[in-house]
């Protein structure tokens, strides 16, 4: 099959089978350039500033910060011929869509999928016979009085930035219809097999972007023990390397891993596990002005009493002022505050829960900790059950009774890595049948339930497009992380929500949407961020308003 090759490690201690670093790829049609993978710009640390770029060839950021976007009407008239097709591509395709054999698969966008109204240009990436190479791609509006037909010689066609641009702000809240036939010609342009019937999809711009930026965990690819973090903005058609090992001022130096993070509310730092053995914690701003040093607001006595510590970070924008900038952490089993500008260290009780607590999530308005119960705990996370979520009031570091989350902690399975909604109403988490490992597991999905308790949602971001045979469980879909803020338009709440997944085997990072109109929660089809690096393990994204460079925009 031809198609998308998506990407697998598991830590910085697993074997991940990678080399350099490449971008994301993808054609740009409808008068883009063309690409098919880009490499890496610039070096480690010479970047902007001070981070190395990844940026697919014919990339571009795409932003809502300069002029006010277009608005369009119809989409051009005239086809397009993109990656070497020529006007005799149209030749091709002369059959009814509806005969021939079977069409290719779409594996993106998926039927139904809802973009933020910021995000990457669509790229439609299809799996087709291995024999076909020319492609018809059919984008359709009913209301336009014209399809956009873009005629390609490659799977991954990406539309061209001028009419996302238009479209995304005129055509919103309205199916958009994807439609792909394939056919196999020589090289004279004689048509050797198909074309095919047409496969359909469809997606929807919703009304709203999705803010703040993703900052994630990598594994470059052939290299098992140095993880670093890299981000980007939504929209932004590359990766920057935002923190290195070697940069981390307060490390062992023998530590080349930097493993699970969590962004200081201010967005000016991360906090993390460095490893790869032991994993105690660190601090390192991410600023370009000094990146890796510690933050002027953490005093030498607690990053003393914080380095000491283990477990992944938790910070709260509600204990982030002057005199109580906290951060929670789990170390080997109790829940510790420790304010990182007075060293005042607390161990907060959990009255009624004889396990081990590790993996916190601090509500937003810093009252209650959501955490995962787990009866063993490595490297300061879960590994194996009985395991579920609770919660327990903050109370001033001082902890109190602790209850289980209703809907997040059944006896059939294992529930670990909470995190709640910007507006502090749910719970996202993983999940896996019980007597499962929760470390790297294959029959990881992620649901969503209320923070007060109730009945949990499985997303339908943990299936994969039904013509791949990629099935869940069985694609490791880990670590959700909820957008900084959720909006309100015309009565729904728009949260996007990313996470991990092996499609089918190299962990990459994918973002979904939930819409809650009052009285039902809605998910969708996951988007697949191909602005990423295919073949890296891209592991535990952090999405905040981090404070990090743009990715430069790349001339097309």
């Amino acid at each position: 099959m031809l198609g998308v090759s998506l990407a697998f490690a598991a830590s910085c201690s697993s074997n991940s089978g990678h080399s350099q670093v490449h971008g994301g790829g993808g054609s740009s049609a409808a008068g883009g350039s063309s690409g098919s993978g880009g490499s890496g710009i610039g070096g480690s640390g010479d970047g902007i500033g001070g981070t190395n770029l990844i940026i697919p060839e014919g990339g571009a950021a795409d932003d809502d910060s300069g002029p006010p976007l277009p608005m369009i009407d119809d989409f051009p008239s005239d086809p397009v011929f993109d990656d070497g097709a020529g006007a005799s591509a149209v030749d091709a395709f002369q059959t009814p869509a509806d005969a021939g054999s079977a069409g290719p698969c779409i594996v993106s966008p998926e039927v139904g999928t809802l973009y933020p109204k910021n995000w990457l240009r669509p790229r439609i990436d299809v799996q087709a016979n291995t024999s076909h190479n020319l492609f018809q791609v059919t984008i359709t509006v009913q209301r336009f009085a014209h399809p956009l037909v873009i005629y390609s010689t490659k799977p991954n066609i990406t539309m061209d930035a001028t009419v996302w641009a238009g479209l995304r702000n005129s055509v919103v809240d309205e199916p958009i219809t994807v439609s792909v036939r394939s056919a196999a010609v020589d090289a004279t342009g004689k048509l050797t097999d198909g074309p095919t019937q047409a496969t359909e999809s469809s997606f929807t711009v919703a009304p709203v972007n999705a803010p703040g930026k993703i900052v994630y965990w990598s594994l470059p690819k052939n290299d098992s023990t140095t993880g670093l973090i890299r981000g980007f903005g939504i929209g932004e058609e590359g990766v920057i390397d935002v923190l290195l090992p070697a940069q981390v001022a307060a490390r062992d130096k023998q530590a080349k891993c930097i493993g699970c993070h969590a962004a200081t509310p201010d967005g000016n730092a991360v906090a993390f596990g460095v490893g790869p053995s032991d994993y105690t914690v660190s601090i390192a701003s991410i600023l370009s002005s000094d990146v890796g040093a510690v933050p002027s607001v953490v005093s030498p006595a607690a990053l003393t009493t914080f380095s000491a510590l283990h477990g992944v970070p938790s910070f709260s924008k509600a204990h982030w002022s002057d005199g109580d900038r906290s951060v929670l952490l789990s170390d080997t089993g109790t829940l510790h505050a420790v304010t990182l500008d007075s060293n005042q260290s607390l161990e907060l009780a959990r009255d009624g829960d004889t396990q081990g607590a590790t993996v916190p999530s601090w509500s937003h308005d810093g009252k209650s900790i959501v955490y995962t119960s787990a009866r063993d705990i490595v490297d300061g996370r879960p590994a194996n059950g009985p395991m579920d979520l609770r919660v327990v009031p903050y109370a001033d570091g001082k902890g109190g009774t602790s209850t289980k989350l209703v809907g997040a902690s059944e006896d059939a399975y294992n529930e670990y890595y909470p995190a709640y909604s910007p507006d502090d109403q749910y719970v996202a988490y993983s999940r896996v049948p019980d007597g499962q490992s929760s470390y790297n597991a294959r029959s990881a999905e992620v649901f969503v339930v209320p923070a007060a308790g109730g009945v949990a949602t499985r997303l339908k971001a943990n299936d994969a497009p039904e013509c791949t045979h990629q099935m869940s469980p069985g694609l490791t879909n880990s670590w959700p992380k909820w957008s900084p803020s959720a909006q309100t338009v015309n009565g729904k709440t728009y949260y996007f929500l990313t996470f991990s997944s092996r499609r089918p085997d190299t962990p990459q990072l994918y973002v979904t949407a939930l819409v809650d109109d009052g009285k039902t929660l809605t998910s969708y089809p996951a988007l697949y961020l191909w602005n990423q690096p295919p073949d890296e393990g891209n592991h535990t994204p952090d999405w905040e308003d981090f404070n990090i460079p743009s990715v430069p925009v790349v001339p097309k």
